[in-house]
């Protein structure tokens, strides 16, 4: 995993640049803090923020011509935010005395400052606090420059003489009545090691530099009202500080220009919708200060400018509170230093890969691929927890054994003759379908595991419907595209698995495979994109719709489409026309389409947090009062199970009588691998009239199974299969303990990497379940 790469992909995500506020803010108060501070009435952390940012903060607070307040985001939705007077008020309400601070030892140099205003001050403070020693040389009798020519109702001449005694108590020298031109700045440059000129005018043209107000190359640098062309107080005040960077830079002999361009006002590469926030007027003052209140009222307005579109869409990016750029230096310390943490490992197999980050970002960071990438690395390392997706690999590869898979091609007419007569030739599509036979496939349908395995009574009924409708011999693929190795960061098994969809696809004369699950086509899009394929949802709208009674009384539905069709604008538009033509109305959520969000099951989150899988249902329900209506099985499932009325579309297509469809739970893990076993019985004996042996298996004991121990059964992934070997091996080799007190057995048996045991008793012939457990401990017996 190239890991520098990882982190310049960080670097690009915007998440915490700063508001435009703070951006054109000369000195960088960090407004959105400030204004948090105010919005809870913390007058005193606001008034701290002041302090910090802001040079001579008691006199710019009240006089700073606030070029913050032009840009400002709320600006187009009721009126900029009024930070200038949220300033003042947290003067009046959050003031406090200073600690006393100990200045440093002035042993780094001599800077002389000419001219007393603010942007000397600010500039001989900064360096008094750097180490430096400093003398000031002010033309007048009196310190402030143009400061003065604010006294009046905000600024009073006690505040500002107040701030001024700074200087004296800071104890830098201060020449008062002293001219400076162009011969006495020459010998002050020939004294001390650097010299700021701050004044209001010079006698000659100075060249200097925008970046680092430095003149020419030498010891003198400049600000103030010299570089700067408007009045701005602020403005002088950050030139100052700016410069007294530079002078520090020079006297230590380092870059002058390094990492400086986002120095003074710049323009922020945020962006922020401000699209729905309500408009909302600014806040009138009762007074000429904001009333406590009234500063709160007025701060609140603020929609805290942070790009958030991908954090707001996640239920995953949410629950971790994890941005992008932060997600990444996580992942980044995980593969470097640490090498896999408990906390990490869960949070990167809590993402649903769905890719709905890289849709809301206008840059295209993508954090699926990014965990993706992260999940292969793990893997390769050997640091992916072996629990995390153990279960869907065994599901997957039980999908590809023989109790499932299954390639056949179309029944040719010799095996079907037996159909080719009247009226069944005339009005059947399917015997129709078989008359014509080539006995060369143009076509693979390949239903994926999850359709088969929660409605696998409709498997056949398709299959037919194909075979009449599409022009050209249809044959069938039964078995998993990989997506549980895929999402598992499964390289080697991906590929083998690849392979494996390959060789049949040769073998076959490289038929177009017709999919019906989402995760399948994502699959096939991704790895392999020679193979041609059509949708089932597309062929539908093409060939038209089987000849059905579908609803007796339509209703509005809001269509869920599945993440794995993101990319698939025709997808969306055949589902939806299936949809119209079926007699229902149409509600779209508000993510959907190419926005759409993740059902839960995505990435495998379903069984490496079930909790944050719960949390991807539970959101992307509650956004719509409607039934809701989708296309892949996994969705219809994890809704149903969390409360929601959903269809599948193929619920509306091939109806079923007991009316129940809406809310049909999903089957346990044991029944989906049953469904699947039984779709091809029903396959080989009903089309291709093949005599099977039968491998679904019966179970051996009699179960008596509470509800409670059902749930855990699913919650720990344990197959009927599993608790029936571990009692054959009980009750066939008397391996087990047993309680004399409570009649009650408990054995255990390892299967594969995992140890079942089961806790149970028996009435004459019905075992009763009273708790299952799992674990990957082998225990060794000496």
């Amino acid at each position: 995993m190239n890991l520098d790469k990882l982190l310049a992909t960080g670097d690009r995500c915007i998440h915490k640049e700063p508001p435009t506020c703070t951006a054109n803010c000369p000195v960088h108060l960090e407004i959105i803090d400030f204004l948090a501070e105010i919005e809870q009435g913390n007058f005193q952390n606001a008034y701290k923020l002041m302090e910090k940012k802001m040079p001579f903060h008691k006199i710019l607070g009240r006089i700073c011509d606030h070029p913050c307040e032009a840009p400002c985001e709320r600006s187009k939705a009721g009126g900029s935010i009024r930070i200038s007077d949220l300033e003042k008020a947290v003067l009046e309400y959050g003031t406090y005395k200073p600690k006393k601070v100990w200045p440093l030892p002035k042993n780094k140099g001599k800077v002389a400052v000419v001219g007393g205003g603010l942007s000397g001050l600010t500039a001989a403070v900064d360096l008094d606090k750097k180490g430096y020693v400093v003398t000031i040389y002010e033309k007048t009798n009196r310190l402030g420059g143009r400061l003065w020519d604010f006294v009046g109702d905000s600024l009073t001449e006690e505040v500002l003489q107040q701030e001024l005694k700074t200087i004296a108590d800071k104890k830098i020298p201060i020449h008062f009545e002293t001219i400076v031109d162009k011969n006495k700045l020459s010998e002050l440059l020939a004294t001390y090691d650097a010299v700021y000129l701050g004044t209001a005018a010079w006698e000659e043209e100075i060249k200097w530099n925008p970046l680092t107000f430095q003149a020419d190359e030498s010891a003198l640098f400049v600000g103030g009202s010299l570089v700067n062309q408007s009045e701005s107080v602020i403005f002088s005040a950050s030139s100052g500080r700016r410069a007294a960077i530079s002078i520090e830079r020079f006297l230590s002999k380092v870059s002058l220009t390094d990492s400086r361009e986002r120095e003074g006002a710049f323009e922020t590469p945020l962006h922020f919708d401000i699209c729905g926030k309500e408009p909302l007027a600014p806040i009138l003052k009762s007074a000429a200060i904001y009333s406590q209140d009234e500063a709160m009222a007025e701060a609140k307005r603020c929609v805290k400018c942070q790009c958030r579109k991908c954090i707001e869409g996640c239920v995953h990016l949410r629950k971790f509170e994890m941005s992008p750029d932060a997600y990444i230096r996580q992942i980044n310390h995980s593969e470097r230093i640490i090498l896999g943490t408990h906390y990490a490992n869960k949070m990167i197999n809590s993402c649903a890969e769905c890719g709905l980050c890289k849709e809301e970002c206008f840059l295209d960071i993508s954090m699926s691929d990014v965990i993706h990438e992260t999940r292969e690395s793990m893997v390769e390392r050997g640091k992916m927890p072996a629990s995390a997706h153990d279960f869907a690999l065994k599901d997957m590869a039980f999908s590809n054994s023989s109790r499932f898979s299954l390639v056949r091609k179309q029944p040719s007419k010799e095996e079907s003759k037996d159909l080719f007569y009247y009226p069944l030739i005339s009005f059947s599509d399917y015997v129709k379908g078989l008359y014509k036979g080539t006995g060369k496939t143009a076509y693979l349908f390949y239903p994926g595991c999850q359709l088969p395995a929660s409605y696998p009574d409709d498997i056949k009924s398709i299959y037919e419907y194909l075979v009449g409708h599409v022009k050209g011999d249809v044959g069938i693929y039964l078995g998993c595209c990989g997506a549980p190795a895929d999402w598992g960061g499964q390289k080697d098994l991906m590929n083998e698995n690849i392979q494996a969809i390959k060789k049949v696809w040769a073998e076959m004369e490289h038929p177009t495979f017709i999919l019906a699950c989402s995760s399948c086509m994502r699959i096939f899009e991704k790895y392999l994109p020679e193979i041609k394929l059509e949708s089932l949802w597309d062929i539908y709208v093409r060939e038209g719709l089987p000849n059905k009674d579908h609803i007796k009384t339509p209703q509005t539905l809001s269509i869920h489409d599945a993440c794995g069709t993101r990319e698939n604008s025709d997808l969306h538009e055949s589902v939806r026309k299936i949809v119209a033509k079926l007699g229902y109305g149409i509600e779209e959520l508000e993510y959907t389409k190419e926005k759409t969000k993740c059902c839960g099951y995505g990435g495998l989150v379903y069984y490496a947090n079930r909790e944050q899988s719960n949390a991807f249902v539970s959101e992307r329900i509650g956004e719509s009062q409607n039934d809701l209506l989708v296309y892949c099985a996994m969705c219809k499932d994890l809704f149903v199970s969390g409360g929601k009325r959903t269809y599948h579309l193929l619920d509306l297509i091939y109806p079923k009588d007991d009316g129940e469809a809406a809310t049909r739970k999903m089957p346990t893990l044991s029944e989906r691998h049953h469904n699947r076993s039984r779709v091809k019985q029903i396959l080989l004996k009903e089309i291709w009239r093949e005599e099977t042996e039968e491998t679904m298996r019966e179970d051996q004991f009699k179960l008596i199974i509470p509800d409670d121990v059902k749930q855990k059964i699913e919650d720990r992934y344990i197959l009927m299969e599993d608790i029936q070997a571990v009692l054959k091996n009980a009750e066939e080799n008397n391996e087990r303990f047993c309680n004399p007190e409570t009649g009650e057995y408990l054995a255990r048996l390892r299967r594969d990497n995992v140890t079942f045991w089961v806790k149970y008793e028996k009435e004459e012939n019905d075992f009763i379940l009273k708790s299952v457990y799992s674990h990957r401990m082998e225990i060794v017996e000496e």
